[in-house]
């Protein structure tokens, strides 16, 4: 069985984000199942962690993909242990409320359509039995949706944290149409995927 995961934090990442399915990655193999990894390639993350590289399995296909991040045109960084996680930025007044008003999910909704169109053709060239999305950001799994309703697939959607419920955004102000979207968009991946868990 091969499986494709589409995750927004992979080492180098750090934090708690890249946690889970750097683990699942590397015990999926001992059950029969062939995990193939979807993640960006030029990112900026808020936390680096270069020991955990070595705990990628030497045998697996990692995909990668370059972003787009629209906040970089809004925060700047002073150094490199001063980033901004560009996500879940909070309590910064005019920029809490762009971030949460316009780009929804999350800033990540601009990687959706180029990683739908890099994937499909990956899709049509190798035989892949399930997609399995984990976010935040929640646009991973906007990018699962899609190309669910193209392929008829099995898909899993893996909540590591709420979606219209998260709780930073309350910080973001975010106006009714606002809220809305992000609910109708939460409602939608709910509706078409085989399965979903939360932690």
């Amino acid at each position: 069985m091969k499986v494709l995961i589409i995750t927004y934090y992979w080492p180098p990442a750090g934090g708690s984000g890249v946690q889970r399915w750097l683990k699942f990655v590397k015990y999926l193999q001992e059950f029969g199942i062939e995990p193939v990894v979807y993640t960006v390639d030029n990112v900026n993350y808020p936390k680096e962690d270069n020991t955990l590289i070595k705990e990628v399995p030497k045998n697996i296909e990692v995909l990668k993909q370059s972003i787009w991040e629209p906040t970089n045109l809004l925060f700047w960084k002073k150094n490199k242990s001063q980033k901004s996680g560009v996500s879940n930025v909070s309590k910064s007044g005019l920029l809490s409320f762009v971030r949460g008003n316009f780009f929804i999910p999350d800033p990540k909704i601009f990687w959706v359509k180029p990683s739908v169109k890099y994937l499909q053709e990956y899709l049509d060239s190798n035989k892949i039995d399930a997609i399995i999305s984990t976010g935040p950001p929640h646009s991973m799994h906007l990018i699962a949706h899609k190309l669910q309703q193209k392929n008829n697939i099995k898909w899993i959607a893996d909540f590591r944290d709420p979606w219209s419920d998260l709780y930073y955004n309350k910080d973001f102000n975010q106006l009714s149409f606002a809220k809305n979207k992000n609910r109708k968009l939460e409602e939608a991946v709910l509706k078409k995927c085989r399965l979903y868990f939360n932690s």
